[in-house]
């Protein structure tokens, strides 16, 4: 079995020609604008669409804590 690669430009290098990365970030943003913000308005410093795609981002670099 053959291992797979650590980077993922290649697969990237490798995608449809109507696909793209930040095609796909844009959609990412628009899925996650709809979700319910449940923290109490007192407090809130960043929207959480900017907080849940930073968690995103960090789960997909491989990041666990």
């Amino acid at each position: 079995m053959p291992s797979l690669p650590s980077s993922l430009i290649s697969s990237l290098s490798t995608a449809p020609p109507g696909s793209s990365a930040v095609a796909s970030a844009a959609g990412l943003l628009a899925a996650l604008g709809s979700l319910p913000d449940p923290r109490a308005r007192r407090g809130v410093r960043h929207a959480l669409v900017t907080v849940v795609a930073a968690a995103v981002c960090a789960v997909v670099a491989g990041y666990r804590s």
